[in-house]
């Protein structure tokens, strides 16, 4: 009897890397299961070569969408007779709205005999809920990160499993505060504000707070190219209350922060499951703001946020996004360290949940894929 013989389709650089750990864990479970893809690198590294070729198919933006809509239709008809010719017993379709929902359609439609499993779900929860009832016709299975996601499938009649989100399969926690300050030249008392991703408002946060308290350190880590940016638009005298580090002292920054500023988005997680107390400033172009009021569901922006559905982090949005105002919140914490204490618990315990019950999210999606197949 042949081994269970499993599709993955993973079309852009997240959900590749999403792949590729699945592929790991299914292999550490059952070492004889077979697998064809079409993926990237990641995937590729786990000696699983793509089929089709994937370049072009990671795509931002409404005007990039239109022009790479053929491209996308035909990649999707590859896609679907690669999955038909293989006669794989489950297709994994990772991530990737548009795409995804129209290669699980077209295999319902084309009689194709396996399982069909989504992995990750579209953000119903933050607008387009009809989705929901889309995905629920065209798929078995529903692999959610978020444990907010299940009851808009559910009601539908989609069966979901919560494998919790694979950003907490690393561990943030693993930084040296010690080796950071022992590089700053830091004592073990001053206060370090960790500052992710810089603008001009949070530039100005930080010389009204260096003001207010000049023993307060400001770490940006940051990636090269990303340092490079931030020199050439910012004036010498905006950043000189700032030390940026490369990226790699990243974890060791979290290790040693006192408090942060950060804008939405997934390092506000990152820093959640830390317990490192967070501002969250954030700020869209007036014409975005103003569809995003009419379009977006939840009250807050920060995953963290939705997740607890209260403000464990403050955000400050839009017209709000000022010095001032950043500086203030910021103030609140270093003016009250019980405030910072209970903040920096209840990030922790809420990070433990979106994080899930059971080992890391690759293995938890596996074990649900091998039950999935009686294995």
């Amino acid at each position: 009897m042949k081994s269970p013989h499993i599709f993955v389709v993973a079309v852009e650089n997240s959900a590749d890397h999403l792949g590729a750990g699945l592929i790991k864990a299914l292999r550490d479970k059952h070492p004889n299961l077979r697998f064809s893809a079409i993926g990237g690198r990641a995937i590729e590294a786990c000696d699983v070569p793509s089929l089709i070729d994937i370049d072009g198919l990671s795509i931002l933006g409404f005007a990039e969408a239109l022009k790479a809509y053929p491209l996308v239709l035909r990649r999707v008809k590859e896609t679907v007779q690669a999955i038909l010719k293989s006669k794989a017993d489950m297709a994994v379709l990772i991530d990737s709205w548009g795409f995804m929902i129209r290669v699980a359609q077209r295999l319902k439609r084309a009689g194709y005999k396996g399982q069909i499993v989504k992995y990750v779900a579209p953000q119903v929860w933050a607008m387009r809920e009809g989705r929901a009832k889309t995905l629920a016709k065209s798929v078995h299975h529903l692999l959610t990160i978020h444990s907010f996601d299940a009851p808009y499938f559910i009601k539908h009649g989609l069966a979901v499993t919560h494998i919790g989100n694979p950003m907490f399969d690393t561990d943030f926690t693993s930084g040296d505060s010690k080796a950071l300050r022992r590089h700053l030249g830091l004592v073990d008392k001053q206060n370090i504000c960790a500052v992710l991703l810089g603008s001009r408002p949070i530039t100005d946060a930080v010389a009204i707070l260096k003001n207010a308290y000049p023993n307060l350190v400001f770490v940006s880590p940051v990636s090269e190219t990303l340092r490079e940016k931030i020199m050439m638009n910012e004036p010498d005298k905006d950043m000189q209350n700032m030390t940026l580090l490369d990226e790699s002292w990243k974890f060791d920054v979290f290790a040693a922060a006192n408090v942060a500023i950060a804008c939405s988005g997934t390092v506000t997680t990152q820093l959640a499951s830390v317990g490192i107390p967070t501002i969250v400033a954030y700020k869209l172009k007036p014409l975005t703001w103003w569809a995003a009021k009419r379009l977006y569901k939840p009250d807050y922006i920060s995953l963290i946020n939705i997740s607890a559905g209260q403000a464990l982090m403050p955000e400050v949005l839009q017209d709000d996004v000022t010095g001032e105002n950043i500086a203030k919140n910021v103030a609140a914490y270093l003016d009250d360290q019980d405030l910072a204490m209970s903040q920096s618990k209840a990030l922790i315990a809420q990070a433990q949940i979106m994080r899930g019950e059971s080992g890391s999210a690759s293995e938890s999606a596996a074990a649900k894929i091998m039950e999935l197949l009686s294995l």
